[in-house]
């Protein structure tokens, strides 16, 4: 029987990664690994790790988080580096052309069975089959001609509520930022961005996005959020980042039967 083992928030931290999927009962023949976004940025080995993930080629699926596009945007779309960057070393190799026009090739949500895997979440007021057709129009975007143009104004916190009547950059822009910087959101759909701590210091009117009543059969595993340090007190949702690049683990959960898998200071241990 195959497995699918679901990696949190790597964010180039190169070596913890490569220790942790050694320790897994990993069988590169039937089994997959799922990345949940922010392969890159804040860590020190990002080329290594895009690198190594490029490398797995169909045994790994990838999904895009925040920092990804962020190192597309500075790739493509002409932003500046900012001081708390981490992936020069990208910028500098002559792999970076080649790792970039593959990381946009990427999709922002997945699924197989009743497994979704998506970097920040999926706000309560889309239905899965929303999700999915919203993500689709900006993968296209991502993955098309149009990409640079798309990188140039990727960035802003508006439109922070969606609408189907929204159209252009407004509407890619935001279907990108619940997908990928999601946390705290309100009954309306209403994106708050501020607040990056744990749930008990929501702002007044908002939850986490997986709080909110949302009748799903699917279930979905996310990132994102080191602050949750992999725990949500709801059924049907798994988080997997554990915070590795803020000096504490590494985390993967194998979705079948929610063991996991986690690296701390050079040692993988095994909890349910």
């Amino acid at each position: 029987m195959s497995a699918t083992y679901a990696i949190g928030d790597v964010q180039g931290c190169y070596e913890p990664m490569r220790e942790l999927v050694a320790a897994l009962p990993f069988d590169p023949a039937t089994d997959r690994l799922w990345f949940v976004g922010d392969l890159v940025n804040r860590g020190p080995q990002n080329l290594e790790t895009l690198q190594y993930v490029h490398s797995l080629g169909p045994q790994a699926t990838v999904v895009l988080g925040n920092h990804d596009l962020h190192l597309l945007a500075i790739v493509f779309g002409g932003k500046t580096l900012q001081n708390s960057d981490t992936f020069q070393d990208v910028l500098d190799s002559p792999l970076c052309e080649e790792l970039s026009h593959w990381l946009r090739a990427q999709p922002l949500i997945h699924q197989l069975g009743e497994w979704i895997l998506v970097h920040a979440g999926i706000p309560h007021i889309w239905t899965v089959k929303e999700a999915f057709k919203f993500a689709r129009e900006v993968e296209r975007t991502i993955s098309g001609k149009a990409y640079i143009r798309f990188f140039e104004r990727m960035y802003g916190k508006y439109p922070d509520i969606w609408s189907e009547e929204l159209t252009g950059m407004d509407r890619l822009r935001i279907i990108t930022n619940y997908l990928t910087r999601m946390r705290f959101i309100d009954a309306d759909g209403r994106l708050e961005f501020a607040h990056k701590t744990t749930l008990d210091t929501a702002p007044p009117g908002f939850k986490g996005w997986f709080e909110h009543e949302c009748q799903r059969s699917e279930k979905i595993v996310f990132g994102h959020w080191a602050a949750l340090d992999g725990q949500v007190p709801s059924d049907g949702v798994v988080a997997t980042d554990t915070g590795c690049v803020w000096g504490r683990g590494l985390t993967a959960v194998r979705l079948e039967d929610g063991e996991r898998f986690h690296w701390e200071d050079g040692v993988v241990s095994c909890q349910r």
